[in-house]
């Protein structure tokens, strides 16, 4: 069963697991971007295994979880290929 949520406005997560803990990370993704991005980035969330694993790695770069429900993050998040930019706030993303 895959864990995701819809975050409205063509946007959603789904949520990665690592070394058996869930929800460390995941997969956001938006309407993707003929000739410049597939829609698809991943990010990871600060203090969990995920950015455990690659602590002292100065290209690496996790969001902290302000609530697990309704989803909460900052900072925002942006695709650097096609400047797709906004929050997860409260379970939604808010363009930015």
């Amino acid at each position: 069963m895959v864990d995701e949520l819809d975050l409205g406005r063509r946007h959603r997560i789904i949520f990665a697991e690592y070394a058996g803990e869930p929800r460390v990370g995941g997969n956001v993704q938006h309407p993707p971007v003929d000739g410049k991005c597939s829609g698809n980035g991943w990010i990871s969330f600060e203090g969990r295994a995920w950015a455990r694993a690659f602590a002292g790695n100065a290209d690496f770069q996790s969001w902290k979880v302000e609530n697990d429900d309704p989803l909460t993050l900052s900072p925002s998040i942006l695709c650097r290929a096609c400047g797709d930019h906004g929050h997860i706030r409260s379970g939604k993303w808010e363009p930015a």
